[in-house]
């Protein structure tokens, strides 16, 4: 067994190249990575913990498995040396460190004991929920989340080509009530099924999943890598139970969508100082604004996908939608619009659909009109005619990065007045300075002369 007092190197002095240092760490997880479409194994990969709680990722190569497989046991401290370090790879890494360890046949592993309290057990990278849009389909550094338990669906068995396999849906949700998809694979979805069913239909479970691939901003799914914990006696979990329990001795009571839009009245001033920490790309909000101008100086028209309505290229002999496959393309409209309310002004993104129905004409009509290449970027009589008008738009960030398109038009009859909470906008939200005008779809103020539009483009 390994002594206390050897010299031990810091993972975090570990450079690339070294191969003649000694580290002490715990491995804190354990497992074979392989490719579950074929089998494949790539590696017998751990994460180890030092005493300054720094992490690293290991590997042993698949011809040296038989080595070291019955050496390395999850949760146990041990003295590494003669390993080789090297950058991290480019993908399915289990933390940040930019570096990763290598076993070879020379490693000499010993296991240690005594004094095993120094080095934690457990060590994450969790990331809040609405930050997840940032990963999705990016598996070069896998995704460690923290959540409450509401939804374990039934295991069932999928046939995936000559294979079968179990698959278990369930559903955890953050302290802020935001609901993130988990779907599970293999050994640890009958394993985290079986751990919930023991714990009880009516238990409150807190859950970290680690080692995860996120598929959308609301769903991830397990990899290779991935481990469950339930109830972990970590800070992070006793934390979250702590608040969990405070909110759950005093629940809000949950408000109608009614209630919801009305509270969503902000004027421009309130949505360009919005905290991104408090809302997400779902988050709508009502704003009344006048249209002062679009910059057509990219256009005002796109090629785009008849069903996803994303850009389009042109492919040898056809047009292709990466998302759709190939197919012909339609014109959308894009338009870069510049708004402005009693508290100052802001763009809006005004795409597809709903500029169709602030224009009154589809994109492809006007399109149709043009017969020089500078009608492309001039505005059309029909797009003109809006400026100066004011209207009620719900609006949404969708990568949460104070940018606003409008997700639909509010006429007179659907738009809520301003609830009580929203008292700072009936005071300076309408254009023109009254609150009366609030519930009014479309008006006129002066409208600017007709030019090319976007000379003056605010960012």
């Amino acid at each position: 067994m390994g002594s206390v007092g050897d010299e031990f190197t810091p993972l975090s002095q570990l450079e690339y190249g070294m191969d003649k240092c000694k580290v002490r760490v715990r491995i804190s997880r354990l497992w074979e990575s392989f490719n579950p479409k074929d089998d494949t194994l790539f590696g017998l990969d751990c994460l180890l913990i030092d005493d300054q709680e720094k992490t690293m990722q290991a590997r042993v190569d698949p011809g040296d498995i038989e080595q070291f497989e019955d050496l390395l046991v999850e949760g146990k401290i041990y003295a590494l040396s003669d390993f080789n370090v090297d950058e991290q790879r480019d993908y399915y890494m289990s933390c940040s460190n930019e570096l990763t360890m290598y076993f070879g046949r020379q490693t000499v592993v010993t296991e240690i004991e005594g004094d095993i309290d120094s080095i934690p057990l457990h060590s994450f990278e969790f990331v809040k929920f609405k930050d997840l849009r940032y990963r999705c389909d990016d598996n070069s550094l896998l995704t460690d989340v923290l959540g409450h338990v509401v939804h374990v669906g039934d295991l069932r068995e999928v046939s995936k080509k000559s294979r079968v396999i179990e698959i278990c849906n369930a559903r955890i949700r953050d302290l802020r009530g935001r609901a993130l998809s988990v779907t599970l694979f293999g050994d640890i979805a009958s394993g985290f099924a079986e751990d919930m069913l023991e714990k009880g239909q009516d238990a409150s479970v807190v859950v970290v999943f680690a080692g995860m691939s996120v598929t959308s901003s609301s769903s991830v799914c397990s990899t290779t890598s991935s481990k469950y914990y339930l109830d972990l006696e970590i800070t992070e979990v006793q934390e979250f139970r702590a608040n969990l329990l405070i909110q759950q001795a005093n629940p809000v009571p949950e408000k109608t969508s009614a209630q919801k839009l009305a509270e969503s009245w902000r004027t421009i001033e309130q949505l360009k100082s919005l905290d991104r920490e408090e809302y997400d790309e779902n988050t709508m909000f009502l704003c009344r604004v006048s249209l002062i101008d679009i910059d057509c100086t990219s256009g005002w028209c796109y090629l785009g996908c008849d069903t996803c309505q994303k850009s389009m290229y042109k492919a040898p002999r056809k047009y292709k939608c990466a998302r759709c496959g190939p197919m012909m393309p339609v014109q959308w409209y894009k338009l870069k619009a510049k708004v402005q309310d009693a508290t100052g002004t802001m763009n809006l993104m005004i795409f597809c659909e709903v500029a169709e129905e602030l224009v009154g004409v589809s994109a492809e009509e006007l399109v149709d009109k043009i017969k020089d290449d500078d009608e492309w970027y001039t505005l059309p009589d029909e797009i003109d005619d809006l400026l100066g008008s004011t209207h009620t738009f719900q609006v949404f960030d969708k990568y949460v990065v104070g940018s606003f398109a409008v997700r639909s038009i509010m006429d007179d009859a659907s738009a809520p007045a301003p609830a009580a909470t929203t008292s700072q906008f009936k005071e300076k939200a309408d254009p023109e300075g009254s609150a009366a005008m609030a519930r009014v779809k479309s008006t006129r103020v002066q409208k600017p002369n007709k030019r090319m539009r976007g000379d003056d483009w605010i960012n």
